[in-house]
């Protein structure tokens, strides 16, 4: 995503600046919402495409991901994310 002005809170909106080889729903330049950044992938929330409610989710803001680092939201410079 671009470097957007910060904006607080948990939902963020920014461009495409890069896309890897197996992404087809986004091009560069397109302009996304993220809401999430993970969630499991495998349990009845995940697979009927309600992550929101997934026991292992992750926000994109207040939240600890994978790695051990805080997920800062708006406040973030840049997002690595999935395209789902």
């Amino acid at each position: 995503m671009s470097h957007y002005p910060p904006v607080p809170g948990h939902e963020v909106v920014g461009k495409v600046v890069e896309a890897g080889s197996d992404v087809t729903k986004f091009r560069v330049g397109d302009v996304v919402g993220v809401g999430l950044v993970g969630c499991c992938r495998n349990c009845n929330p995940c697979n009927t495409d309600n992550e929101q409610y997934c026991n292992k989710k992750i926000w994109t803001y207040a939240d600890v991901y994978t790695y051990g680092k805080p997920t800062q939201g708006g406040f973030s410079g840049a997002m690595v994310v999935d395209q789902k």
